[in-house]
């Protein structure tokens, strides 16, 4: 059952970049501080901008999950706050 929610939530996202990529083509440029891209689609730089999100949150959180093991394996009783 969760499979099925899991590929109906996937099939649901996919859809939405694809609507949100088709809606927004406009040609930007990204600036900070002195530096300044080429143009880009503004749904490319958001789709970079998601997938890093999502990298950092992996990593964060398969860094919790380290910790939280490395405190069971020692004997610690309180494991969290980490």
């Amino acid at each position: 059952m969760i499979r099925y929610i899991d590929l109906v939530l996937v099939i649901i996202f996919i859809a939405v970049a694809v609507i949100f990529t088709a809606q927004n083509s406009k040609l930007v440029n990204v600036k900070f501080l002195q530096f300044e891209s080429i143009k880009f689609p503004i749904s490319i730089i958001v789709f970079f901008a998601v997938i890093i999100g999502i990298i950092i949150g992996l990593i964060y959180h398969f860094y919790v999950v380290y910790k939280i093991k490395k405190g069971l394996k020692n004997g610690k009783e309180k494991i969290w706050p980490v």
